[in-house]
């Protein structure tokens, strides 16, 4: 989620980034080998909330090359 704000990009969330809310998904539209594995504290969330494998919990992850997302913010 860091990543996003520091680019201007808007997301959503009420946790500011704790890993609580789900709020900040983001879809992965190209790239998705270029994210950190999803952390134990995202499992958790995935547990409550299912999501598709594109869709990754923003505050979780860490991006590691190029990535073409869209947050579905707007």
């Amino acid at each position: 989620m860091q990543a996003l704000l520091d680019a201007n990009i808007s997301v959503a969330s009420s946790c500011h980034g704790d890993g609580v809310c789900c709020k900040c998904v983001i879809t992965i539209i190209e790239g998705l080998d270029n994210l950190s594995p999803r952390t134990e504290t995202e499992i958790e969330l995935l547990d409550r909330n299912p999501l598709p494998p594109e869709k990754r919990v923003s505050c979780q992850t860490q991006i590691t090359g190029d990535i073409k997302i869209d947050t579905g913010y707007w």
